[in-house]
């Protein structure tokens, strides 16, 4: 989507008298058609090194004709948004940044557990192994941050965190995952930005967080089979390191998942809109999952327990595990549960 962008405001730069138009014009019907095939078949080393070698003859062209990059060039523009309340710091309130996605192709995937024997981690709410398949779709590379979070209450009138000052994130975490938000406030959230963009923003289904995360092989944490501790904000790491408390959205770049995705481990849990149940013990909607059973009704009554994600910044590593089902009731809020946003493919 990002590369769509970058085109676009290239060639809307360039103009079409200048000389070079028709040689930007074939770099992207040649990116395009790169970007369809891995729509339609995936992505492989194959595909990556084509596009890789047609973003570089459009970095060079960009920067001999217009004196820009080409990343410089793909970054989604700043909605602008009325302010409502000039006292705030305008230069970073005025302007909202969309999340940067990353596509996930439609092949099937490993979801769940296997046996304790085989996985030590493993709990029963998370077996059988399964295969799933899902539609094409897309999900934020990062979660939710306070900055972005602070623009949807500034404009809407929505309750901030509770620990905010004055309605506005210290400054400090401006890049952190938003917390104390509870699943209705983050399905709020994205029906601002649905509205506000025409895309039909929405949280993900615990199936497709669970593949963003692990990929399509069933490994255990999103980077691998085996745990480390530098890797995510876990409980493990906070032991050698200062403080229990949320870090940067962009960290860790190291760990993340096979799509791309950052801080899919630790950090904070995120809301999904898939259903537990009513028991806090055991699960109503058990595995193999089934999108069709009623695990996916965002207007069900609010007693019932929602799904959360990911493992936190205070807890053990056994919860950072790409299979780990938590939950919690939608209109809790917690220091350690944020959210990030997905969309579907046909309404990007």
């Amino acid at each position: 989507m990002r590369y769509q962008i970058g085109m676009k405001n290239f060639l809307d730069t360039l103009g079409k008298k200048h000389p070079m138009y028709l040689k930007a014009i074939n770099y992207q019907s040649q990116l395009l058609e790169n970007i369809n095939y891995v729509e339609s078949y995936g992505d492989s080393e194959n595909y990556r090194s084509t596009r890789n070698k047609i973003i570089d003859s459009i970095n060079e062209l960009a920067l001999e004709t217009i004196n820009k990059t080409f990343n410089e060039l793909s970054n989604p523009s700043p909605i602008i948004i009325e302010q409502k309340s000039p006292s705030f710091q305008e230069r970073i309130w005025r302007e909202f940044q969309e999340p940067e996605m990353s596509f996930i192709s439609p092949e099937p995937f490993i979801m769940g557990s296997r046996p304790p024997a085989l996985d030590p981690g493993a709990l029963e709410d998370e077996q059988p192994l399964h295969v799933v398949n899902l539609d094409a779709y897309y999900i934020a590379i990062t979660a939710v941050t306070n900055i972005q979070y602070a623009i949807f209450t500034i404009n809407t009138g929505h309750n901030p965190p509770d620990f905010w000052q004055n309605s506005i994130p210290p400054q400090a975490i401006y890049n952190h995952p938003v917390v104390d938000v509870s699943w209705e406030d983050a399905i709020k959230f994205c029906n601002w930005l649905r509205d506000l963009t025409k895309k039909h923003y929405r949280l993900p289904t615990e199936a497709e967080w669970e593949k963003a995360s692990r990929g399509v092989n069933g490994q255990i944490f999103p980077w691998g089979n085996e745990w480390k501790d530098d890797y995510a904000n876990t409980n493990e790491y906070n032991c050698h390191k200062t403080g229990y408390k949320t870090v940067a959205v962009n960290e860790f770049p190291e760990a993340k998942s096979h799509y791309n995705i950052l801080n899919m481990a630790g950090n904070v849990f995120e809301w999904t809109s898939s259903l537990w149940g009513n028991d806090n013990k055991e699960p109503q909607f058990l595995y193999p999952y089934n999108p069709k059973d009623g695990r996916e009704a965002i207007d069900a009554p609010s007693d019932i327990l929602r799904i959360i994600r990911g493992g936190s910044f205070s807890s053990q590593k056994r919860t950072a595990r790409c299979a780990y089902r938590d939950k919690l009731s939608p209109k809790k809020s917690r220091k350690d549960v944020g959210f990030r946003l997905a969309l579907s493919k046909h309404n990007s």
